[in-house]
């Protein structure tokens, strides 16, 4: 499959996505989690700026970086849930990865019976990415497209400047 078909497919399944309005990556979990009637934790982490999607026969866990931008963590989450909308199966790494990446002050051996860190192939990975870009897009366009009410106390300005700007001649016009 080439990437303008990978492009297609990914674009088919965010758009069939109900996204929240106003956007908010919390809530977009929660009816990711409804939908798919399994659980999905989020957990702050530091040491990385990516992401990480554990499952386990109790949910879903994404943990994503705490010391990036917000829109950062938002993108994080989002590639971590477009796996889980994929449904990408991935191959096992290390129990010493974990414990390093999750929990250093645990037992890697415990962790792993837990958790089962794994890792994703590159086309996965590419996977992931679109459709995290490709909902931050959606989030974008309904942003732009959203018509904000002007609070009452701006009202008289806002009348004056439009008014102003009715009767100002354009630039360039003469």
């Amino acid at each position: 499959m080439n990437l303008r078909q990978l492009r297609r497919i990914c674009a088919a399944k965010v758009e069939a996505l109900e996204l929240p309005s106003p956007f908010d990556v919390h809530k977009f979990c929660g009816s990711v989690q409804r939908a798919r009637c399994r659980m999905i934790h989020l957990a702050l982490r530091t040491g990385s700026p990516s992401g990480l999607c554990v499952s386990t026969k109790a949910g879903d866990y994404i943990f994503y970086e705490s010391h990036t931008s917000a829109l950062h963590q938002e993108h994080i989450i989002l590639h971590e849930v477009g796996h889980l909308l994929c449904e990408h199966s991935a191959a096992s790494v290390s129990r010493e990865e974990i414990s390093e990446l999750l929990l250093p002050d645990l037992d890697p051996a415990m962790i792993q019976s837990v958790l089962g860190r794994t890792c994703y192939p590159i086309w996965a990975e590419q996977e992931a990415e679109i459709i995290a870009s490709l909902i931050l897009a959606k989030v974008e366009r309904q942003r732009r497209e959203t018509v904000r009410p002007v609070p009452p106390n701006v009202v008289p300005v806002v009348a004056r400047v439009e008014r102003s700007l009715r009767g100002a001649p354009r630039r360039g016009s003469t």
